[in-house]
C-alpha cells in the first residue's frame, strides 16, 4: 500500500468513524429521552388507576438546553414556527462555501487540487437551490 492509499484509508475512517460516533450519540441520547417519557407515562397511568392527582410533567428539556443548539432550538420552538426565511442562509452559506472550497483548490500549488476544483461547484448548486426553493415556496404577502 503506497502513502496515498494509506493517506486516503485513514481519511475515509476518519470521517466514517466521526459519523458513526455522532450517530450513535445521537441514538442513545434520543433513547435515554423515551425511556424518560414511557417512566413519566406510567406513573401517570398509575396515578390515573388510583384517583389521585396526576403529577406535574417536568420540563422534558432539563439540563440539555444548556448548549448553544439546544437553546436556540428552545427558542424556536417557543416563539411558533420556523421562520421562513432559513433556505436564504443556508443557502448563502453553502455558496460562500463551496465559492471558498474551489478557489481555495484553484490557488493551490498542488496538481491534484487544481483538476478537483469543480467538486466545490457542488456546494454553490445546492446553495442556489435552496435560493430557488425559498422563491417557489415563500409565503404570500396576503397569506402572512
Amino acid at each position: 500500500m503506497d502513502d496515498f492509499q494509506f493517506i486516503l484509508f485513514i481519511s475515509v475512517v476518519w470521517v466514517f468513524g466521526f459519523a458513526a460516533v455522532l450517530l450513535i450519540a445521537w441514538h442513545l441520547r434520543n433513547k435515554r429521552r423515551i425511556e424518560k417519557l414511557k417512566l413519566i407515562h406510567e406513573e401517570r397511568m398509575k396515578a390515573m388507576e388510583k384517583d389521585i392527582p396526576l403529577p406535574e410533567f417536568p420540563e422534558l428539556g432539563e439540563g440539555e438546553g444548556n448548549t448553544l443548539i439546544g437553546k436556540a432550538l428552545a427558542s424556536n420552538i417557543q416563539s411558533g414556527p420556523w421562520n421562513p426565511r432559513w433556505p436564504l442562509g443556508v443557502g448563502a452559506l453553502l455558496i460562500m462555501s463551496g465559492l471558498g472550497t474551489s478557489v481555495a483548490m484553484l490557488m493551490s500549488g498542488w496538481d491534484w487540487h487544481n483538476e478537483m476544483w469543480p467538486f466545490g461547484l457542488i456546494g454553490v448548486f445546492v446553495g442556489v437551490g435552496m435560493f430557488l426553493f425559498y422563491a417557489l415556496t415563500r409565503p404570500t404577502s396576503d397569506a402572512r
